[in-house]
């Protein structure tokens, strides 16, 4: 194969993550960065970017962490993305992070990236556990066989991390040939695909070889860029080929046997991932972060609202004109104060996700609900992107370009609004612990169970009346069980809770604004502008016994759920964690109609940006109406039900 490497220092100081799913690639990305990363989006598509910058002596260098993917076929968009990026970007260096339990498929990415480059660092991760298993990697031969930097690592116990570091700022001009042939029929193919690529400029600087494999495989997109379309297909022997050569290497580079005994990861499956015990088991956890979640964030609360309240009673007192007074206490500090006291909650939740995320637990719920999603018309991959909604919904639609089916992906995007993220939280916190003191947990554990509930159901309803056919099938890799690192969590716990800080100053600071001013002019209370929009909405909204307030505090919460938050302290009064919050609110309505307008937030139309991202993601704003009215009828029929029944109980 063609080396075309000039070094890392000599050219752009990038370097390429690249991994199967679940091999630590993350947790080596946090290691070499730290915290220095950026969260986008790349380009043209709706897929996270992470990006962070690796500071090692006197060199500075960008990471870019790729989608995990098992190949670079481009059948699906994670390896899409990780493909373009190594052919268009050519980053200084690619780095391949390896299972050291399960090195062979981690060594088949591998090659796939040595037969389009030469710049290629393996890093081997997880050696500790591949220890405990009996294994022992020996790098230098696997460096020998590969022709390219070997480094053993262990994320969780830090080994190998500083030599890796060292080896990828370390400037090389020696690339890597690959050492293996196809059959003599193939390689004929391929001199030839070689000859008709060469003569073609506007490949310069792609591997003809590599392209010409790909030819060979039938890749899509290769075929289009080449012009090049061949009738007969070669993929099934290239990749016996690359095993082969993949088990000649390990049978010399690995050392030891498997341990044969109790397995602590098969052993705990057995009863996570059981039928019925594996959904008591989820249904436990999700109740025991939420009573945490609102248990735990109290003291933190408490000491948040008396700053905030101090701060305000402060500025209150040096400011002499009536309506400024009013904008910076009342509006500013009141609207965007209200939702700064929830943010122990937000990050208590974030901090639980990221600890069952570390652990391995997430991928086994998916696993457990399968059975559910599969009777629903839908598989176990939906309800991972569902879960991702626990945090947002933005990203929950975002990952559902994983799912392949069409309908099945267009069905989660609809559905997935419906699942409770982390910007309503506050409003449960607001409402139960004013109506319901000690059970507030136990309310907001229902609105969640309730979430997935009409999820699933409303998917069932959607197949049933406009998809029809069978789910994809879930196939996944259930991930070792890992003890949780203090510094990941940490990350992830950071990197999550910043947007709502992030929001806090942005959204909610101008919405707040916005409602103040609405709220203010032309007088105060019912002569509002504010008051106009909810009295002119409150026929529709008798039935559920809402109040004016109430209504155009939903009406302001479609820019952003915790928008309602602040409204509602605008109109009733400063939050409270204490049990006596919106004070006057007790008075007008009854715990039942408090509850149905929790049920209503749940369920009513999403925000602007998850209504935006459903566009992008559709490329159709009739899915965006869908959404909208579809939304609203479930939220007003199932509040409508809740105040009936809690009214009769």
């Amino acid at each position: 194969m063609e080396n075309h490497r000039d070094g890392i220092e000599s050219r752009k100081s990038t370097i390429a993550l690249l991994g199967n799913p679940n091999v630590g690639k993350t947790s080596i990305f946090n290691a070499l960065t730290g915290s220095r990363q950026i969260v986008a989006n790349w380009p043209g598509v709706t897929v996270e970017k992470r990006a962070g910058v690796m500071k090692h002596h006197n060199h500075t260098v960008d990471v870019i962490d790729l989608p995990g993917t098992y190949t670079l076929g481009a059948t699906s968009l994670d390896e899409k993305i990780a493909r373009d990026f190594l052919v268009n970007e050519k980053p200084g260096v690619a780095m391949v992070i390896g299972d050291a339990v399960n090195l062979e498929r981690s060594l088949y990415l591998l090659l796939q990236v040595l037969e389009l480059r030469g710049d290629v660092v393996l890093a081997v991760n997880a050696v500790d556990e591949a220890r405990k298993a009996g294994f022992e990697i020996d790098r230098n031969e696997l460096s020998k066989q590969l022709g390219i930097p070997v480094v053993v690592t262990s994320a969780v116990t830090g080994e190998g991390i500083e030599e890796l570091k060292n080896t990828l700022v370390k400037s090389t001009k020696s690339g890597s040939h690959v050492h293996y042939l196809f059959s003599d029929e193939v390689e004929a193919h391929l001199r030839d695909l070689s000859e008709r690529i060469r003569g073609n400029s506007s490949l310069a600087g792609i591997d003809e070889r590599w392209l010409s494999i790909k030819l060979l495989e039938r890749d899509d997109e290769v075929q289009k860029i080449t012009g090049i379309t061949l009738d007969y297909d070669f993929s099934v022997e290239i990749a016996e080929t690359r095993y082969k050569y993949i088990k000649r290497i390990l049978s010399t580079s690995v050392k030891g046997k498997e341990k044969i005994g109790w397995n602590f990861s098969e052993a705990i499956d057995h009863v996570m991932t059981h039928r019925f015990l594996g959904i008591l088991i989820f249904l436990a956890v999700m109740y025991i972060i939420f009573q945490l979640t609102f248990t735990i964030s109290g003291p933190l609360s408490i000491m948040i609202e008396e700053l905030l309240g101090g701060l305000g009673r402060a500025l209150g007192g040096l400011i002499g004109i009536d309506w400024l007074r009013s904008l910076v206490v009342e509006g500013i500090i009141g609207g965007v104060g209200a939702v700064l006291v929830f943010v122990p909650n937000i990050f208590i939740l974030f901090l639980a996700l990221g600890i069952l995320e570390e652990t391995g637990y997430l991928p086994r719920a998916a696993f457990v609900i399968d059975r559910i999603m599969y009777a629903m018309k839908l598989s176990g991959r939906s309800f991972i992107s569902m879960l991702l909604g626990f945090g947002c919904n933005v990203s929950s639609i975002m990952s559902t370009r994983s799912i392949s089916e069409p309908k099945e992906r267009i069905v989660t995007i609809l559905v997935s609004p419906f699942i409770s993220c982390s910007a309503r939280l506050p409003v449960y916190v607001l409402i139960a612990g004013t109506f319901f003191g000690a059970r507030a947990g136990v309310v907001i554990f229902f609105l969640y169970v309730l979430s997935i509930v009409i999820t699933v159901l409303s998917a069932l309803l959607i197949n049933k009346l406009f998809f029809k056919g069978e789910p994809s099938t879930l196939i996944m890799e259930l991930p070792r069980y890992r003890k949780p690192r203090l510094s990941s969590i940490i990350l992830y716990t950071w990197n999550k809770g910043r947007h709502f800080l992030e929001k806090a100053g942005t959204i909610i600071l101008g919405a707040s604004v916005v409602i103040w001013v609405l709220s203010y002019f032309p007088s105060e209370g019912t002569g509002s502008f504010a008051a106009m929009i909810g009295k002119s909405l409150e026929p529709l909204f008798i039935p559920l016994g809402y109040t004016w307030e109430m209504i155009t505090s939903l009406v302001f919460g479609i820019a952003a759920k915790e928008v309602i938050v602040s409204s509602l302290t605008t109109f009733f009064g400063n939050p409270s964690v204490t049990g006596t919050s919106l004070g006057v609110i007790r008075t007008l309505i009854t715990p039942e109609v408090a509850l149905s307008f929790l049920v209503f937030v749940l369920l009513y139309v999403p925000c602007m940006p998850t209504l935006a991202v459903i566009k992008n993601e559709t490329g159709s704003y009739k899915y965006v109406f869908f959404s909208v009215f579809y939304s609203l009828a479930v939220a007003y029929i199932v509040a409508l039900i809740v105040r009936l029944v809690g009214g009769l109980l």
